[in-house]
C-alpha cells in the first residue's frame, strides 16, 4: 500500500515540476487540487471501517479533502504575509512555516474532532507534515526574491 502512496506522490512530484513552480495561481491551484485528492484519500482509507459502512471513511476523507484545499490556498498566502513581516532568515523561514502550520493544524483537528474522525492524529500527522515542508519551500523561494 505504501508503494502505491509512493507511486501517487512521485508522479503528482513529476507532473508538478512540468507546471510553473512559482508562488503563482497556477502552481497554487494546482497544489490545492493535489492536496485534495491526495489528502482526502489518506483520510477515507484510514477511517473506512467495513463494519458500519463507507459512511465514515467518506466524511473523513470529505472533510479531509476540503479543508486540505482551503489550507493550501490559505498557506502560500500566509507564508507569504507571515515571511515579509519577519527577519529574512532561516530563522524567518522556519518562523512562518511554523505558525502556519501550527494554525492550519489547529484548524484541521478542530473540524475532524466536529465530525467524529476516530484516529484524528494519524488522520492530519502526514498531511501536517508535508504542509510544514511546504510552507518551508515556499518561504525559502520567498527569500530568494527579496
Amino acid at each position: 500500500m505504501v508503494g502505491h502512496w509512493l507511486a501517487i506522490v512521485t508522479g503528482l512530484n513529476m507532473l508538478k515540476r512540468k507546471i510553473n513552480t512559482s508562488t503563482n495561481r497556477g502552481f497554487t491551484i494546482f497544489s490545492a487540487f493535489a492536496a485534495f485528492l491526495l489528502w482526502g484519500g489518506w483520510a477515507y482509507y484510514l477511517s473506512y471501517d467495513k463494519s458500519i459502512g463507507i459512511t465514515s471513511g467518506i466524511v473523513s476523507g470529505l472533510t479531509q479533502g476540503i479543508a486540505s484545499f482551503i489550507i493550501t490556498l490559505f498557506m502560500v498566502k500566509t507564508v507569504t504575509w507571515l515571511f515579509k513581516r519577519m527577519p529574512q532568515s532561516h530563522l524567518g523561514i522556519v518562523l512562518s512555516a511554523l505558525a502556519t502550520v501550527s494554525f492550519t493544524g489547529s484548524c484541521l483537528y478542530l473540524a475532524h474532532f466536529l465530525v467524529g474522525t476516530e484516529n484524528i492524529v494519524l488522520t492530519i500527522i502526514f498531511p501536517l507534515s508535508v504542509a510544514f515542508a511546504f510552507c518551508l519551500t515556499t518561504a525559502y523561494r520567498l527569500k530568494g526574491r527579496v
